[in-house]
């Protein structure tokens, strides 16, 4: 088990992401990484240990063409990451493509770890779940045995939200992170708490980061037809102000994140798009015309490099 050092569980935020206990993590998934061994044609379970943790990884490999990228795919709130593997499948073929889908069981992993990405900290026994990432793009690409290939992580829904915090707190290596119709952003401000702003973020890092997810490459893919208002259960106070629906959330965030971009004069990696007559389908949105285009433009433009 990770244990993360703080003198207060929350308030000031232990930097761990340059700290010993990131690195703790990645070593103890680096060490119990088995020599690689060529992966099956088609589909496949695979397991990775990190952290302490086990997750089942639904895996597809396509047949009879040259692997060119590495996609990570973060299932919705119902965790159905096999689910998600298979409706990637096209994508992946279209494209020549791993797909490699993390199972984060609900049991183990709840709101507060997956949507949130483990912020705040609530505990100092479990290591926040958006730290995992990192060491899962080193766990594929040890066990495809594909070192130098481009990594994109897709996320729909709970799995976008995880992925956001991804981005915003611990981005790893990816080189394009799909954020599709998800519930809640976090906001590229200082004023609003993490997991939806920077407020709360270590102060002498807050400002860097804020500036650093501004200039990913993070592409927000959003049904144009999802614009069912969320239920009185599912709102987030501190979100409020995002939106009645996943549409406005979208395009309010990206809004937002452009003038701030404008505003503290640093590059602006992301884009916009909107998937016709699609509501809040996972399996249409991986199946998507604009989820295809966005893929190979970080394809070609990782080669290019």
């Amino acid at each position: 088990m990770i244990w993360l050092t703080s003198k207060r569980l929350w308030g000031a935020l232990p930097d761990f992401r340059t700290s010993a206990s990131l690195a703790v993590v990645i070593l103890a998934v680096m060490a119990g990484m088995a020599t690689a061994r060529p992966l099956p044609e088609g589909r496949s379970l695979e397991h990775a240990a990190i952290a302490g943790e086990h997750l089942d990884v639904s895996v597809f490999k396509p047949a009879s063409c040259t692997i060119r990228a590495i996609l990570i795919v973060l299932a919705g709130k119902e965790r159905d990451s096999a689910t998600y593997r298979d409706n990637t499948i096209p994508l992946a073929r279209h494209e020549c493509s791993l797909v490699f889908a993390p199972n984060f069981p609900l049991s183990r992993f709840p709101v507060q770890q997956y949507q949130r990405g483990g912020f705040p900290i609530l505990s100092q026994r479990a290591a926040p779940a958006s730290l995992y990432m990192k060491p899962l793009e080193q766990w594929a690409r040890n066990i495809s045995d594909e070192p130098h290939l481009p990594i994109i992580l897709i996320g729909h829904s709970a799995g976008a939200q995880y992925l956001e915090r991804v981005a915003a707190y611990v981005p790893g290596e990816e080189v394009m992170t799909v954020i599709m119709n998800p519930a809640t952003y976090v906001e590229p401000e200082t004023e609003t708490p993490v997991p939806y702003g920077f407020h709360n973020w270590p102060e002498a890092a807050s400002l860097p980061d804020l500036k650093r997810y501004l200039s990913r490459n993070i592409a927000i893919i959003l049904g144009a037809d999802d614009t069912t208002p969320s239920l009185p259960n599912e709102r987030v106070p501190d979100a409020a102000g995002q939106g009645r629906n996943h549409l406005e959330r979208g395009q309010w965030a990206y809004a937002q994140a452009r003038e701030q971009a404008e505003r503290l004069n640093v590059p602006f990696g992301w884009t916009i798009m909107l998937v016709p007559a699609t509501g809040h389908v996972a399996s249409k949105m991986l199946a998507s015309a604009e989820l295809q285009d966005a893929v190979e433009s970080a394809i070609r433009s990782a080669s290019s490099r």
